[in-house]
């Protein structure tokens, strides 16, 4: 993370707390390089939510490279102009292995920097007021959820599938900030550390109320409880994911909850998102860069998930498009609209949605059809299904079919959000990738094969208490 952004996120968490009476002075005299090393640097409520932000800021930004691993995207005759993203959809081991060094880099700073906030708490927190303690409180529980996200991410990319019982090395947990040499936990002691986080950021959410109101940007109860939901379904503990997500869905679904206008994906509201991410005006131009117009470009939906005109979802999930594939053809399609569309008129998104206020619908949908209560399943699919005016599923699917027919519509509802890569491993689903236009099938992954989980990268060989290599990459030599 450049010292430019950092200062960038700072000034805008400042901009948004400077509304709250005791944080009214918001300063960034505390050097960036200094604000984790050094003791004094976070002596009170103010400071302490200045360095939270760096967490926020460094929290990876990845949604489109596990949508290019996943099967959510199809490359169109124009994939050749970005060679980076087309070697990752080709699943090239050099791809993946750079891959592998950001996201495990990215995830680990977000990890020391909450690390660095949560290790000073105590002994700030014995020198403020009773009202600065519970403010104090539900920074813990922030930094926590932050942790608990990083973790839960690192865990689906960097081990196995967590039925694995072969393999059975998770990731690594850190709680100082200093450098460590440390083992990898297993995947069952990395399940218990994330819930026992998300638990305790729970009760502090609970109990106080953030300072800066219902500002956008920052994690939440609501937050935390769907992070348990993913956690509980990715240990196939479908009865506390069903517990979980019983006040995370309202008794009516409501329109309000899915961005229907290009704007409504920039603004990073409660209504949207659970958790919106701040990111640099750079970032959506890098990923379209090849793309200034919906015809030119690299990737577009698969046909599976094309949405209907009558989709209410249409308006701002997608992008219709006319590829002009050759001087006498042309090919109609669908790419993804989720920010592309205000960025193709000019705009610059602020806010990436990385927890949806719709996700808990498809999460508990399948808890419940899972545990055996397909009918409160399919009626809670079908609420969402009429509330977008798409095709609802029949009475007579039951079974896998049910549970299959849930997850496709997630896919579809979710496309370029990075969620589908997740349970197409979590769920042993094989990853087809296409020639261009879904011509030809060019690759085929079975749940089996070693590339569905990362390499650990090679800036941990000095780390002698790693351990073995992921199973089918070459090993780590010291």
């Amino acid at each position: 993370m450049s010292l430019l952004l950092r200062r960038s996120v700072l000034r805008m968490l400042c901009s948004v707390l400077a509304v709250v009476p005791f944080l009214s002075a918001c300063s960034l005299d505390i050097p960036v390089e200094n604000e984790l090393t050094d003791p004094k640097a976070i002596s009170s409520v103010q400071t302490a939510y200045e360095a939270l932000a760096s967490a926020y800021s460094s929290y990876p930004k990845v949604e489109l490279e596990l949508s290019l691993l996943s099967d959510e995207l199809v490359p169109t005759h124009r994939a050749s102009q970005s060679p980076q993203m087309a070697q990752l959809y080709a699943y090239t081991d050099y791809a993946l292995q750079s891959l592998a060094s950001d996201l495990w880099s990215g995830y680990y700073e977000t990890i020391k920097d909450a690390n660095a906030v949560l290790v000073r708490l105590p002994d700030l927190r014995s020198r403020l007021s009773s009202a600065e303690q519970l403010q104090l409180d539900y920074l813990a529980g922030e930094a926590k959820t932050l942790k608990a996200l990083s973790y839960l991410q690192l865990l689906q990319l960097f081990a196995t599938p967590y039925d694995d019982a072969k393999h059975t090395g998770g990731i690594i947990l850190k709680d100082r900030v200093e450098r460590e040499e440390l083992p990898r936990s297993t995947k069952a002691e990395t399940v218990q550390a994330i819930e026992r986080l998300l638990k305790e950021a729970l009760t502090a959410f609970d109990t106080t109320r953030p300072p800066y109101g219902s500002a956008p940007g920052f994690v939440n109860a609501a937050t935390a409880r769907a992070l348990l939901a993913r956690l509980y379904l990715y240990t196939g503990d479908w009865a506390k994911a069903e517990e979980v997500t019983r006040t995370l869905v309202p008794t009516t679904l409501s329109t309000s909850m899915i961005p229907t206008t290009p704007l409504a994906w920039t603004q990073g509201t409660s209504a949207v998102a659970l958790f919106s991410s701040s990111v640099p005006v750079t970032y959506y131009n890098s990923i379209y860069a090849q793309a200034k117009s919906a015809t030119n470009a690299t990737y577009q939906l698969p046909q599976r998930s094309y949405l209907a005109s009558t989709d209410l979802r249409h308006r701002s999930y997608a992008l219709d498009s006319t590829l002009q594939v050759d001087a006498t053809t042309t090919r109609s399609l669908q790419i993804i609209g989720k920010y592309a569309a205000f960025l193709f008129a000019g705009g610059l998104p602020s806010y990436n949605c990385v927890v949806r206020t719709t996700e808990p619908i498809f999460l508990r949908a399948e808890a419940l059809a899972r545990s055996g209560d397909e009918t409160a399943a399919r009626d809670l699919l079908n609420s969402y299904l009429r509330l977008v005016g798409a095709d609802e599923v029949a009475s007579t699917v039951t079974g896998s079919a049910l549970i299959n027919a849930i997850i496709a519509e997630k896919a579809r509802e979710f496309a370029g959000e990075g969620l589908r890569f997740f349970d197409l491993k979590r769920l042993g689903l094989p990853i087809e990738h296409y020639t261009p236009n879904e011509e030809h099938v060019s690759l085929t992954l079975p749940a089996g094969s070693y590339k569905r989980t990362l390499p650990l990268p090679a800036s941990e060989r000095s780390n002698k208490n790693l351990g073995a290599q992921n199973p089918g990459w070459p090993a780590l030599t010291h």
